[in-house]
């Protein structure tokens, strides 16, 4: 079946031109050395961390916008978390797929896992989960 040149040049543009998740990478690298809530209030984080939390958004909105370590870059993934009272976060974003990972514990129980606990999480946040909490890292298959 023949194709023409302007659905070949189409198909041939849309395979060069950069993703959107590409297009902010510089954008969401330059919050490295910030505090947690500039990743949370990211656009490209933000609305889905409000979908995400679901019953928790005001647990997980009080842990992202108090202190923690600042935000650092581990395999692609932007990452940081913070504590407040007896709320623990850790928030992450893969910049290249646009995949944001969610981890709260309340009281150090684990209470909200994005992805599920059951799921695999990405190995490139072994060293994250495992510095903000080694017995639920212990417990995650890495993948």
């Amino acid at each position: 079946m023949p194709t023409s040149g302007w659905s070949r040049r189409t198909a041939l543009l849309a395979l060069l031109a950069p993703s959107a998740a590409h297009a902010e990478a510089p954008e969401v690298l330059a919050l490295l050395g910030q505090p947690l809530v500039a990743l949370a209030a990211h656009p490209a984080i933000g609305p889905r961390l409000r979908r995400m939390a679901a019953g928790r958004q005001r647990v997980v909105s009080d842990a992202v916008r108090a202190p923690g370590p600042p935000l650092a870059l581990a395999g692609g993934w932007v990452h940081g978390s913070a504590a407040h009272d007896e709320a623990r976060v850790l928030l992450a974003f893969a910049w290249r797929t646009e995949t944001v990972a969610l981890l709260l514990l309340e009281a150090d129980r684990p209470s909200l896992f994005v992805p599920p606990r059951i799921a695999p999480w990405p190995e490139a946040l072994r060293d994250a989960v495992g510095a903000f909490a080694p017995e639920i890292a212990a417990r995650l298959r890495f993948r």
